[in-house]
């Protein structure tokens, strides 16, 4: 019961965190753009991504970070096994993007009204991009033998 309580945490998080960077780059900053004046966007924009990102930084990276750590844990991932099995060498390099993406996205947030508007949206496309390939490191994980 443990188990499946803990994936559904973590998948709820990880939707809720990918399916959030959709949501901002198709529907949110689009319909921005089209509609209102630079200034405008600029603070909607602004105000949105700051939302976005207390939600991402206090409660959907801690819980990811716990409810993974526990379920690797409850799947036998040790220190011995993590460069040692296909499941620990996904996992670690799972880990080590999880941590590039979230740098990335801390350097979005921090340079978005310092950099040009294409330079952010390229920070923007590339965070979103290494978060889908965490989905796909995290369905790899899902069908390979645990260590």
């Amino acid at each position: 019961m443990l188990w499946a309580l803990l994936v559904l945490v973590h998948i709820l998080a990880a939707s809720f965190w990918v399916g959030g960077q959709l949501m901002l780059v198709a529907v949110v900053m689009p319909a921005l753009r089209s509609g209102g004046s630079p200034t405008l966007v600029r603070e909607l924009a602004s105000a949105a991504g700051r939302r976005f990102a207390w939600v991402t930084n206090w409660v959907l990276l801690p819980v990811l970070v716990v409810s993974g750590i526990a379920l690797a844990a409850l799947n036998g991932v040790r220190p011995g096994n993590l460069t040692t099995t296909p499941f620990g060498r996904v996992l670690l390099v799972k880990a080590a993007l999880v941590g590039a993406v979230f740098a990335l996205a801390a350097v979005h947030g921090l340079a978005a009204r310092r950099l040009p508007a294409h330079r952010t949206r390229l920070l923007a496309a590339v965070t979103l991009a290494g978060s889908i390939a965490i989905l796909g490191l995290g369905s790899a994980l899902a069908v390979l033998p645990g260590p």
